[in-house]
């Protein structure tokens, strides 16, 4: 978080009053698309798992006078909206007004997960500003309450909260915690192309060839048989995007010829995930997709979390 050190305040109240949080990203392990509603969104069955690929975000209590009492945000990317237009400001911006909180807050964050990629970057960098406010605050917030102020922000939002494995249903807000993954090596590369989510439901067509096997699954979950995890990998919005964006295929393609057990889009695009048996076998074979794919720079390999 160096690059956050130019910017300090002035009077900073005490090393209790700052905490540095890892806000994780979320792969899907299946996706299913169950209806659309009145509303214009769809209810979803999900699988959702956190992995320890992670956006760092500082927060500190300053006092008023350093920036007036208002919350500053600064990110490592400099396309990243600082602004009402950030969750993480939105959040924290709503959690002042509803609390009637004081004084100064300042937000470091340094992204990793990629932008636009279905990791649930944005989601997750929200949750941990839902957290860390509850905290410094000492709001005591359970996490019930956090969900439920989470949901305001997106459907992601209360799955990142809880983090780890869970079933997620209606627009992604109801979650049952399940059987926890073993863990296991986990690369995740995007393609040069960021997709909106809004796009990905906008093009989906529910005529679709195959729908995922959940039963399979939290079997697979609950005897921690990740190739029978990683051999039901199925995510609905994945066929209309591998026709419109093909590099989702190859990156696929790819990851299974050079051994993966399961390759799968995450979320709405456009990132890839693919477990392995050993890191150095997930290293390989995305060093394997940026020889076929020069214009890939965004790659990762991780583990369940």
């Amino acid at each position: 978080m160096a690059i956050y050190e130019n910017y300090a305040c002035r009077h900073n109240l005490g090393d209790k009053m700052e905490l540095t949080l890892h806000a994780r990203a979320k792969i899907n392990l299946a996706l299913d698309v169950v209806r659309k509603r009145e509303d214009g969104y769809h209810d979803l069955r999900m699988i959702m798992q956190t992995v320890e690929l992670h956006d760092d975000i500082i927060m500190r209590q300053c006092n008023p006078i350093d920036n007036n009492g208002a919350i500053k945000l600064l990110t490592n990317l400099p396309y990243l909206p600082t602004d009402e237009r950030n969750l993480v400001y939105q959040a924290a911006e709503y959690m002042f007004s509803k609390y009637r909180l004081t004084g100064g807050l300042f937000i470091g964050l340094k992204k990793r997960i990629p932008v636009a990629a279905g990791l649930a970057g944005g989601s997750a960098d929200c949750a941990a500003a839902i957290l860390g406010i509850n905290r410094l605050y000492g709001l005591k917030l359970t996490l019930p309450a956090m969900t439920e102020l989470g949901k305001r922000f997106g459907a992601d939002v209360p799955f990142c909260l809880l983090g780890g494995t869970a079933l997620a249903e209606g627009v992604g807000d109801k979650l049952t915690p399940l059987s926890p993954h073993p863990k296991t090596v986990v690369a995740i590369v995007k393609p040069p192309v960021s997709i909106s989510t809004a796009s990905t439901f906008k093009a989906f067509s529910n005529n679709v060839s195959r729908r995922p096997d959940f039963d399979s699954i939290l079997h697979a979950l609950e005897q921690s048989d990740v190739r029978g995890i990683a051999a039901n990998f199925l995510n609905v919005l994945e066929e209309k995007n591998i026709f419109l964006y093909p590099d989702i295929l190859r990156i696929k393609n790819i990851f299974l010829e050079m051994g993966a057990m399961g390759a799968l889009m995450s979320g709405s695009g456009s990132a890839v995930f693919a477990y392995f048996e050993t890191k150095e076998s997930a290293q390989e074979a995305v060093l394997q997709i940026q020889a076929e794919l020069p214009r890939v720079k965004e790659v990762n390999v991780t583990h369940t979390d």
